[in-house]
């Protein structure tokens, strides 16, 4: 009997499982049916990458950089004015061959050792050799090499000929020595001359120009004609300054003039349109019809001297005490010189400067030089260790070093601009760095470090030098002792961006003082803007790419070469 129940409630247990099974089947069936019947969902889409909006334009910055990794410029009014038409001008044109160009190797073709004695004449005669060789296809007539070694020089040597190199072994002291002897106030030690003494102007070819307001920054503007000129013309581009002009300045007290003040611009023409010019470089101070206009005309270009330099020594002068000047005064000067150079020199007790670029000197570079110790009297006219004078554009000073100067980075009287001096100390300084005297335009002075940095009227100073300069940008500089200074006289317009200094002055443009800003360097933005970052590199070192070398510069401070 319990067998029989047992079989029976087995069987209902396996009917219960297949029944099990069978419901189980037939839902997952149903699930399968279901999920072919259920349409393909479409495939998800992502949302649409929006790119981030274009920043708007810096509308506070007169220089910044915009989204596609340039500079751009805002537009400002001058001082007293309302209409916002000028504009920062371009710099980059400073510089050898413009800039963004190398400065070459000339081949040695001549060999000295120094002697006892007087060796001027010795060096003087192999110059006058190598003056008379032929030029190579480069340009060069050779380099002079002066092994290491002092050499006493008892007058000037000069360097009268395109493609002649002077050149030493070194500028620190084992190597090359030239010891200026000669006993003689206000004395040169080495000239790099050319020939003839003024612009030379075309008078035939001078033509009006149109527009009653050429603003500064601008690069074409409108003549009465353009008859007689072509694309590639060198001319001069004339400021023709009337009493109107002097009056709004009030200088007349300080016996300015229109007629010294008329001041003329080297530039190229690099188009013409109807009577529209364009020219290679910006205009750096604005020319208004009111007050007085200005011409363009033909330059005449003759005597010039090119392609040759100064290069890797040490230059000394004698002295007797701290306050002598009967003994030479200038390391080196360029005068009439194109597209020549200074570098790798130290110069060390002379009355006023190691380099002086003067005499219509135009497109020359002086770099990794250094100015110590003059010996003269700490007074006007001395101690001037990297000067600007006379009409002399398109000059350009980087990594230079200055220790006891006055003046230390300066131009002086009308000089015309663009000129620039980029990563340059001063230390020791008694007194200010910048335009010192009578209207210079067209400066700037590009991470350059030192005592007071001054553009400014400086009224009955000196001679009655009246306002310094206009168009002086002080970019990313330090004063190291007081003040940063920026005053602008009426009609024109300078700036100080991004500086540090215990205290500003001035009714200049100010901006972001005491933290630097970027582009760390204005003029090597602008260059690579220009031409490329291989004109960049051409001309700068690689701790100078990376930032400031101002510590580096005080860390060498003339002693050996500069390689940081």
């Amino acid at each position: 009997m319990k067998t029989v129940l047992f079989v029976k409630i087995l069987r209902n247990y396996k009917l219960w499982f297949v029944f099990t099974l069978f419901v189980l089947a037939l839902a997952c069936k149903k699930k399968e049916v279901a999920k072919k019947e259920e349409p393909t969902p479409p495939p998800v889409e992502e949302p649409p990458v929006t790119p981030p909006p274009t920043p708007p334009a810096n509308n506070t910055a007169l220089v910044y950089t915009d989204v596609s990794g340039k500079l751009a410029y805002n537009t400002f009014a001058n001082q007293g004015e309302t209409d916002k038409i000028n504009t920062v001008p371009d710099f980059s044109n400073a510089g050898y061959k413009g800039g963004g160009v190398a400065i070459p190797t000339a081949p040695v073709v001549r060999t000295l050792s120094a002697q006892l004695g007087d060796n001027r004449a010795r060096i003087q005669q192999v110059i006058n050799e190598v003056e008379a060789l032929p030029v190579d296809a480069n340009g060069f007539r050779g380099a002079i090499l002066l092994n290491a070694g002092t050499y006493d020089v008892g007058d000037s040597l000069v360097i009268r000929a395109s493609g002649v190199v002077l050149r030493g072994v070194g500028q620190g002291a084992s190597g090359t020595i030239l010891r200026a002897t000669k006993r003689l106030i206000g004395s040169t030690l080495i000239r790099v001359q050319g020939s003839g003494s003024n612009l030379g102007e075309v008078t035939s070819s001078r033509r009006l120009i149109s527009d009653n307001y050429v603003p500064t920054g601008a690069k074409s503007f409108n003549l009465e004609n353009t008859n007689g000129l072509t694309v590639g013309s060198r001319v001069l581009v004339t400021r023709t300054p009337n009493q109107a002009w002097i009056d709004l300045l009030d200088m007349t007290q300080y016996g300015w003039t229109p007629s010294r003040y008329v001041m003329s611009y080297e530039r190229v023409i690099t188009a013409i349109s109807g009577n529209n010019i364009t020219i290679n470089a910006p205009i750096v101070d604005p020319i208004q019809s009111r007050y007085g206009g200005g011409r363009v005309g033909i330059h005449s270009v003759s005597g010039k001297i090119q392609n040759s330099g100064v290069e890797n020594m040490r230059l000394v002068s004698v002295f007797e005490n701290d306050n002598d000047e009967q003994h030479a005064w200038y390391g080196v000067k360029l005068l009439r010189a194109e597209n020549c150079w200074v570098k790798d020199v130290t110069a060390q007790f002379f009355g006023y400067a190691c380099v002086s670029i003067e005499e219509s000197s135009v497109y020359n570079t002086v770099q990794d030089c250094a100015m110590l110790d003059p010996k003269s009297q700490t007074t006007g006219g001395r101690k001037y260790s990297f000067n600007i004078a006379g009409t002399s554009p398109f000059n350009l000073f980087q990594r230079c070093f200055s220790r006891g100067g006055r003046h230390c980075y300066v131009t002086g009287s009308t000089v015309p601009g663009p000129n620039v001096f980029l990563d340059c100390v001063a230390v020791e300084t008694t007194s200010d760095i910048g335009p010192h005297h009578r209207w210079s335009t067209g400066l700037l002075f590009d991470n350059v470090f030192g005592g007071q940095i001054r553009v400014q009227n400086r009224g009955a100073s000196g001679s009655g030098h009246g306002w310094a300069g206009a168009q002086t940008m002080f970019w990313n500089c330090r004063s190291t002792r007081a003040d940063i200074m920026v005053q602008s006289p009426a009609a024109a317009r300078n700036w100080g961006v991004g500086n540090i200094a215990l205290t500003f002055a001035g009714n200049g443009y100010f901006e972001s003082n005491n933290i630097h800003v970027q582009p760390r360097s204005l003029y090597l933005t602008q260059l690579k803007d220009r031409l490329g970052d291989a004109a960049v590199n051409n001309v700068t070192i690689p701790a100078q790419r990376m930032g400031s070398i101002s510590s580096q510069l005080q860390t060498w401070a003339g002693e050996g070469p500069f390689n940081p």
